[in-house]
């Protein structure tokens, strides 16, 4: 297509090339770039095309357009493309219910002085990005925390307050003692970069005392998220029992507002999630279950025909025939021929690579019980279903091992101890609420469902040397389960038992390396 010189520099303001099939985009409003998407299943013309004749139905816009690009390189508004997005949008996604558009804008959100707990709900939203601030490198003090206002109204206030005042006191007088500890028993050898060691003794110190931080804890998150996903989100958070998540709710909605318009316009609190909350918490409080003990993992439900379910899986993709004729071909093959097949499959597989997607056909349900902390961690996993019950003091609390050696146990546990006692006196009245003076080391249920592709990544990541203890050790038990009981399915699991003393140590002598690399 030919364009104009005055053409070619709009357009190249806004897309990496002008004469290849395939292109990137910049410089978009989310907006413009969700609506350019909607374009292509109602136009002939390619995305640039038709996002040049969007520009040119106002002449005297897009004049002013081109004049501002050449005379600098940033702070271009496309303010007539943006007024007619949210025009289109407003008819077609707002009017006749074409949703998936608002997933071609995506936003990116900041969120400061959250509390910890609110972050576990804001990610528990499936088609995001997140990155929260690490309790492994930042430390944190006792100015900055979030209480509910249900219980700073309450008679407890003033003893909640004195709890999260010796947590957060307990937490800092225990740095050096562990820090020293561990520097006792993992010196630096004479190669190793001083910061480097520094920085991996200090991850591991906190990695055994944010045990200690209670989930009110203020925190910073970064979310990614689309349009559609963001709606959803919001009316989760608006309809939330917890006064804080309609809080957030509110303001994100506020915020997101300004850069999507049209596409939050019904974002809103939801009758069906409040009103379900209201009715089965009611309904669940009249059902009695003896309490009984459960192991860390418990494998819940599985495929009866796992391993034939998958070399079918496999198979279909290469025979052109109907998976119930490929399975019941799958079933009179003896184990040799099956398990050939899976090697076939798997072990032409690097230290990078992960496995195709037909694994993805057979799922496993765990019950899990673990820290907050790794809780936390595990629950970032979002290929997967989850669902977790609130945090409490029935499943009593995990002491890491680098408390107990460097001698604090007793200080760790006085600490664990008087959250559980307050926590007990308030949680009658407000069992939600009270999750927020609970430490990271009090331990909870999460009922998780993965396809075995996800289990792959799971149990090779989380079971690195640079891991933290918890989760490490919530891995391997999964590995130890599924290698029991499906020893075909679980022999390309990559599942890494090395022990060293300072998990993170190598991480950061890259991080060194990298910093003596001259600049290109």
């Amino acid at each position: 297509m030919y364009y104009s010189e005055e053409d070619k520099e709009v357009l190249n303001y806004f897309f990496t090339n002008l004469n290849k099939p395939i292109f990137a985009t910049h410089n978009f409003h989310p907006e413009v770039w969700a609506l350019m998407q909607a374009r292509y299943s109602r136009s002939r013309a390619g995305l640039r095309e038709s996002f040049l004749k969007l520009l040119k139905e106002d002449p005297e816009n897009f004049s002013k357009l081109s004049e501002e690009i050449s005379k600098t390189k940033g702070g271009i508004q496309t303010k007539h493309a943006t007024e007619k997005a949210i025009q289109f949008m407003e008819r077609w996604v707002l009017g006749y219910g074409h949703s998936s558009i608002a997933e071609g804008a995506v936003i990116g959100l900041c969120l400061e002085g959250v509390s910890i707990l609110a972050t576990k709900v804001i990610e528990d939203n499936r088609l995001c990005s997140f990155i929260e601030k690490s309790t492994r490198y930042v430390s944190f003090d006792n100015r900055s925390f979030y209480i509910d206002e249900d219980l700073k109204n309450s008679e407890y206030y003033e003893e909640i307050k004195e709890l999260i005042d010796f947590l957060f006191k307990t937490y800092c007088n225990l740095h050096e003692p562990v820090l020293e500890y561990v520097k006792k028993v993992a010196p630096r050898d004479k190669k190793t970069p001083l910061p480097a060691w520094e920085r991996a003794c200090a991850a591991r110190r906190f990695d055994a005392i944010r045990y200690l931080l209670p989930t009110c804890t203020k925190t910073s998150l970064g979310w990614t998220v689309n349009a559609r996903q963001l709606a959803h989100a919001i009316s989760k958070l608006l309809s939330h029992p917890l006064k804080e998540m309609n809080q957030v709710g509110e303001i994100v909605k506020e915020e997101a507002k300004k850069v999507l318009p049209s596409l939050l316009k019904f974002a809103d609190k939801k009758d069906y999630f409040m009103k379900t909350q209201q009715e089965m918490t009611k309904l669940s409080e009249k059902i009695e279950i003896e309490n009984a003990e459960s192991e860390p993992v418990t494998l819940i439900k599985c495929p009866e025909d796992g391993d034939d379910t998958l070399i079918a899986a496999i198979l279909y993709r290469y025979k052109n025939q109907p998976f119930n004729k490929v399975i019941e071909k799958v079933k009179s093959m003896s184990q040799k021929e099956k398990e050939k097949i899976f090697d076939s499959y798997l072990e032409n597989m690097e230290d990078f690579d992960y496995p195709m997607r037909e694994l993805e056909h057979i799922s496993f349900s765990f019950d899990v019980v673990m820290d907050y902390g790794a809780f936390r961690d595990l629950q970032r996993h979002r290929i997967c279903t989850q669902t977790n019950q609130i945090l409490t003091t029935d499943l009593g609390y995990d002491i890491p091992e680098d408390i107990t050696h460097a001698g604090v146990e007793e200080k760790y546990k006085a600490a664990m101890e008087k959250a559980k006692e307050v926590y007990e006196k308030i949680r009658k009245k407000y069992p939600l609420q009270a999750q927020y003076i609970l430490p990271f080391g009090f331990r909870k249920r999460f009922l998780v469902t993965m396809n075995l592709r996800e289990i792959h990544h799971f149990i090779k990541l989380r079971t690195t040397p640079l891991a933290h203890a918890s989760y490490r050790l919530i891995a391997y038990n999964f590995y130890k389960i599924m290698k029991k009981k499906y020893p075909l399915l679980s022999k390309y699991i990559v599942c890494n038992y090395s022990e060293e003393e300072l998990g993170r140590l190598k991480s950061e002598e890259m991080t060194e390396k990298l910093k003596r690399v001259e600049p290109l």
